[in-house]
C-alpha cells in the first residue's frame, strides 16, 4: 500500500506540472465567462474592396463552386491574410454572388464576390483579446490540434484531482477535516445545482 501512495503522490505532483499553465488560462477565462457583462475592448469593424485575380475570373463558379470556394479561400489568405478556423461559403446564382465565411477564435470575416464586377468586399471583425480567450476556452471556432490539447488537459486535471481526492483519504492527521471541507463543497455545489430549477 506504501508503494501504491508514494506513486499517487508522484501522479499528483506531476500531473499538474505539464499543464500549469492551461489550468490557470480555464481557471481565468473560466471566471470571465462567468461575468459576461465585463467588456474589456471593443470589437473592431472593418472593410475593404479588392479586385479578383484573373485566375479566379476565369474558373467556372457555377459549375465548380467547391473548386471555386478553396481557390479563393487560398488567395485571401496569401494575399489579404484572411484566416479562419472554419470555412464555409454560399453560391447565389442569381446574382453571380460568392458568399464565404471565415470564423476563428479572434473573430470573423465574410466576403462577398461579384463575379460581375471581379471585385469582393471584404467584412471583419476582430473581437478583443478577453472575447478571444474566452472562445478558446469554449472551444468556439478552434482547430482540431487545440480540442486535442484541451482534451489532454482534462484528462491530466481528472488525474490531478482524483489522485490529491486520495490522498486526502490517506492522510490520518487531517482526514475528518479535510473530508468535512469536501463534503462542505459538494454540498454547496449540488444545493446550488437543485436551487437553479
Amino acid at each position: 500500500m506504501t508503494t501504491f501512495n508514494r506513486w499517487v503522490r508522484w501522479v499528483h505532483i506531476y500531473s499538474a506540472a505539464p499543464i500549469l499553465l492551461l489550468m490557470l488560462f480555464f481557471a481565468i477565462t473560466g471566471f470571465f465567462l462567468n461575468h459576461v457583462g465585463w467588456s474589456v475592448g471593443k470589437t473592431q469593424a472593418s472593410d475593404q474592396t479588392v479586385l479578383i485575380p484573373e485566375s479566379l475570373m476565369e474558373l467556372d463558379w457555377e459549375q465548380a463552386p467547391n473548386a471555386t470556394a478553396l481557390m479563393m479561400f487560398h488567395w485571401l489568405d496569401q494575399s489579404h491574410q484572411v484566416r479562419g478556423v472554419e470555412l464555409s461559403f454560399e453560391w447565389e446564382i442569381e446574382e453571380q454572388l460568392f458568399l464565404l465565411y471565415l470564423d476563428g477564435p479572434q473573430g470573423n470575416y465574410v466576403v462577398e464576390a461579384y463575379r460581375d464586377e471581379a471585385s469582393a468586399d471584404i467584412y471583419k471583425r476582430q473581437f478583443p483579446v478577453l472575447e478571444m480567450l474566452n472562445n478558446l476556452h469554449r472551444g468556439k471556432h478552434v482547430s482540431g490540434l487545440w480540442i486535442l490539447l484541451s482534451d489532454i488537459a482534462a484528462f491530466f486535471m481528472v488525474l490531478f484531482c482524483l489522485s490529491g481526492s486520495w490522498l486526502l483519504v490517506i492522510n490520518t492527521l487531517q482526514r475528518r477535516q479535510s473530508l468535512s471541507w469536501v463534503g462542505i463543497g459538494a454540498a454547496v455545489m449540488i444545493l446550488t445545482i437543485y436551487l437553479m430549477h
